[in-house]
């Protein structure tokens, strides 16, 4: 090592052994108290790191606070939405059960004359495997319904008949627009007679007219003309939309109903047959 070197090294040997020896007597020293001036300064210097691990601890607190209260909101939050999902659906349920109390209400207000001979009935099902042949209300026998009753709609437009099974409180209807089905009907502008019965879509065809015949044109008001002895006449069923003469020695003649499926919730059961609608 060099001299400059060796003159340095001691030079900083000196200088530390001077601070130590300083610091002891430092460390002696009283500041007006029992404090030492050692204790003074390594008070100054930890007091900020202190400051600051407080402040840490105290921000780490916070944070995890907010955590906890954020996932208690959350969690709340959940519960008043499932609260308030239930309570839709409850005002649904009330809502549609209210509606169709008053539309049945109405019916039954409506048919006051005839009340000995009309039962206001509830749709209550459909045949499952197509809505177009039969449904199920929630009348029965011990409401006085037997088999082959006239069903109508709540504007007094044919949909069907009673038919088996007739249970105490439940009943099953044909309806015209099911291929099972045959009404004796009457085209209201010439009088053509025919038997109407369903295509099992949602429409009906008028049989056995000759094609040679005149009658049976396009736009005609069909009723049902009491020939069968099931239906009175004079109940509405619907209106010729198509005639054909092409197929065999019979007529086409397809016949849209006046009743509407998607709005069958009310419908009104003929006791009486002999009852004439016009």
């Amino acid at each position: 090592m060099s001299p400059t070197g060796l003159l340095r090294n001691k030079f900083l040997t000196a200088g530390l052994l001077v601070f130590f020896h300083l610091l002891l007597i430092s460390y002696q020293v009283p500041l007006g108290s029992k404090t030492t001036l050692l204790e003074k300064i390594l008070f100054s210097l930890l007091a900020p790191v202190q400051k600051a691990v407080v402040n840490a601890g105290r921000t780490v607190a916070s944070a995890w606070k907010d955590v906890k209260d954020l996932a208690r909101v959350n969690r709340e939050n959940q519960e008043l939405e499932k609260e308030i999902f239930f309570l839709r659906q409850e005002n649904r349920l009330l809502q549609e059960k209210l509606r169709l109390v008053l539309k049945q209400a109405d019916l039954e207000a409506s048919l006051k004359l005839v009340a000995e001979t009309v039962v206001p009935a509830r749709v209550i099902g459909f045949d499952t495997s197509n809505y177009f042949r039969s449904l199920i209300i929630n009348r029965g026998s011990s409401d006085g319904l037997a088999k082959n009753l006239p069903v109508c709609d709540r504007s007094g437009n044919l949909i069907g008949r009673t038919a088996e099974p007739v249970g105490a409180h439940e009943a099953r209807v044909l309806l015209i627009t099911s291929e099972d089905s045959g009404v004796a009907v009457i085209a209201v502008g010439d009088r053509m007679p025919g038997i109407l019965s369903g295509d099992g879509q949602g429409r009906c065809l008028v049989k056995y007219v000759m094609s040679s015949s005149p009658v049976g044109l396009e736009g005609d008001e069909v009723i049902t003309s009491g020939f069968d002895r099931v239906f009175p006449p004079g109940l509405k069923v619907g209106r010729i939309i198509q005639v054909s003469t092409r197929e065999g020695i019979f007529k086409k003649i397809i016949v849209k109903p006046y009743f509407d499926i998607r709005e069958l919730e009310v419908v009104a059961v003929l006791k009486n047959t002999d009852l004439i609608l016009r």
